[in-house]
């Protein structure tokens, strides 16, 4: 038995706010999708809130993705940046320079076993000042995909999920990389490790 159907106005999916004007964020109807109606006796889903092109027939429009709308690379940008972007961003990149990490651990360990001369040479690289930058670079990026991993796990547990609190742990997580990072490099500093 089919359920009744309450014939609803087709929502355009234009951005109608102008470039610039509005942000994805802020909510409007036109990026917002209606409920499906049931038709027929199959039972299947149709959707009913996106108009049909006629001289495509009767196929729906499909929805346009809000960063095709802004024009390109050149015209105002249409998503604000949020500091929940910068983490998904930089969490990735972090998890780059750790395999980079990685491979200069395993150079660490040839030239250990190749003998004293070849690890004063690899000690000597790594003491250079591009060298100790890049091992800087390492340890916060440690300290960073560390914690956000954490903020991950956290998350997978259906916690802190909410606009405020993704940004507040956000902060947190930025604040904990950059103070490890310079907590253990001045250690290091202090007992003369580098």
């Amino acid at each position: 038995m089919a359920r009744p159907t309450t014939p609803r106005a087709a929502t355009p999916w234009v951005h109608t706010e102008g470039i610039g004007s509005a942000f994805v964020d802020t909510p409007r109807a036109a990026l917002k999708s209606g409920n499906a109606s049931r038709t027929g006796s199959s039972g299947a889903d149709q959707m009913t809130d996106a108009p049909t092109n006629p001289s495509k027939g009767t196929r729906r429009e499909p929805p346009i993705s809000p960063h095709l709308l802004t024009g390109g690379f050149i015209s105002p940008p249409l998503w604000r940046w949020h500091i929940t972007m910068l983490t998904s961003i930089l969490h990735r990149a972090t998890g780059v320079a750790l395999y980079v990490g990685a491979l200069i651990a395993a150079a660490w360990a040839v030239a250990l076993a190749q003998g004293p001369e070849r690890y004063a040479q690899f000690k000597g690289l790594l003491g250079s000042l591009p060298g100790k930058v890049v091992m800087f670079g390492l340890t916060a990026c440690l300290f960073y995909h560390l914690a956000n991993g954490v903020r991950h796990l956290v998350w997978d547990t259906g916690h802190g999920l909410d606009v405020k609190s993704a940004n507040a742990s956000s902060v947190i997580v930025l604040a904990f990389a950059v103070a490890a990072t310079l907590a253990i490099w001045g250690i290091a500093g202090m007992t003369g490790a580098l």
